[in-house]
């Protein structure tokens, strides 16, 4: 008796595709404009240095953006 093997055959193009993943999703960067703002803000209220200020308001308004 024969045994009957049928082709190997590639998927159908009917079939549906896998869900998409997730993306992940880019940090915030908050534009030169937002920075100096909120440096500026950090400044009149807590005087410091202005490097200092700017490091702190990036770091502030990326920590937003996050949420």
């Amino acid at each position: 008796m024969a045994i009957k093997t049928t082709p190997k055959t590639a998927p159908s193009k009917n079939s549906t595709p896998a869900a998409p993943t997730a993306k992940a999703t880019s940090p915030y960067k908050p534009t030169q404009e937002e920075i100096a703002a909120r440096a500026f803000e950090i400044y009149q209220r807590d005087g410091g240095n202005d490097h200092e200020n700017w490091l702190r308001a990036e770091r502030e308004l990326m920590a937003r953006g996050r949420r």
